[in-house]
């Protein structure tokens, strides 16, 4: 065997090289063998003492496959603290994000966000989330928030604009405080069309086809009227005479269970009669408010918690409904009872909305008439 003595050792040194030397190389096949059995294929049994060895513990609740564990954990040891050790450690969860630092001319430089790839599936995965954040971020730093698909930030007035942020606060609620803020968001668009018995029942049918209207034709009052009554001829007039009747009206958008049974109405924050615009986007589309729009545009945003643990398969529009309690005329979210309906619900449609405690949905209806 080749002695890796340096060349200023001790005759003492290389004597006792020399005497050991036919030792070593009985020895080294099986610290040869040893390096396998622990690296290349190690056995089950040994697994938790080789996790235990190279400090994986912490891990192992997000990673239970100890094999996985340990093929996977020592390369996110080497790399943990960075950002490329917070990419791998979403990945042992079943997520993707984007680590977003604040500025450096921020008090609180270190607490920095997750721009997650998904809406999170379960309220469950949020802890996960966060303990596997915790074990990757360096030591200094401190996840502040998690968000996806609703992200309306603090405002700093000497840098953005305040129509665009939360003066005090970013978006968000903390389910486990003192844990991070999580903050999501959901689109569930649609485009229907009314129909003609939806439309008589909500009081504003007006006859087409290009029959002359008459007196007894007329049910929308006539501060509701677009343009003269010789334009009522016309199906563009006609349509958004229509369209400004409803938007005259409170709106609610309401949810539905399996059964048919109201989850809750939240209370409409844009219900307007629209044309080609740029200031609401729906499938791909944009539009604007418009006076003479022939288009209805209805949208509602549910609360941070509204219906939690509740499923809606499907939502529709509640035109002129008002809180029942007359002490609380602006209630944004009504549950079942808290709402008084004077029209049947109209524009159902399905959904798939689990409702939850961190996740804000949005129900928008781009409206045309029959």
């Amino acid at each position: 065997m080749t002695s890796v003595l340096p060349a200023n050792s001790t005759p003492f040194e290389v004597a006792l090289d020399e005497v050991d030397d036919a030792r070593f190389e009985q020895l080294y096949p099986g610290a040869d063998a040893i390096a396998g059995w622990r690296w290349v294929n190690p056995q089950s049994q040994l697994l938790p003492w080789l996790v235990w060895e190279y400090g994986l513990g912490a891990l192992s609740p997000y990673v239970p496959n100890l094999y996985n564990l340990i093929n996977e954990g020592l390369r996110w040891q080497r790399l943990r603290g960075t950002h490329a050790a917070m990419s791998m450690g979403l990945g042992f969860v079943g997520y993707a994000g984007e680590v977003i630092d604040p500025p450096v001319r921020r008090r609180a430089w270190a607490d920095y966000q997750i721009e997650l790839d998904r809406v999170r599936d379960a309220e469950t995965d949020l802890p996960r989330i966060a303990g596997v954040a915790a074990l990757s971020q360096p030591v200094r730093s401190l996840q502040r928030r998690g968000y996806h698909g609703w992200d309306v930030p603090a405002a700093e007035t000497s840098w953005t604009r305040l129509g665009g942020a939360i003066l005090g606060d970013d978006s968000g609620v903390r389910p486990d405080p003192p844990g991070p803020k999580w903050s999501f968001g959901r689109d569930h668009e649609a485009a229907l069309t009314l129909s003609k018995a939806e439309l008589t029942a909500l009081g504003v049918w007006i006859p087409g086809g290009g029959a002359p209207v008459t007196w007894a034709d007329l049910t929308v009052p006539w501060i509701d009227i677009v343009g003269t009554w010789a334009d009522l001829d016309s199906d563009a007039a006609r349509r958004a005479t229509m369209a400004g009747a409803l938007a005259s009206r409170w709106a609610y958008v309401a949810l539905y269970d399996d059964q048919g049974a109201l989850i809750g109405a939240r209370r409409c924050k844009a219900c307007h009669a629209v044309a080609f615009g740029d200031t609401f986007e729906i499938l791909g589309g944009t539009w604007g408010p418009s006076g003479t729009g022939a288009r209805l545009y209805v949208e509602a945003r549910t609360g941070w918690g509204d219906g939690t643990g509740q499923t809606a398969v499907s939502a529709a529009i509640l035109f002129g409904a008002v809180p029942s309690d007359p002490t609380r005329p602006g209630q944004i979210w009504c549950g079942p009872g808290e709402i008084t309906m004077p029209y049947a619900a109209c524009a159902q449609h399905a959904v798939t909305i689990p409702l939850g405690d961190t996740v804000r949905d949005r129900v928008a209806v781009l409206i045309d008439f029959t």
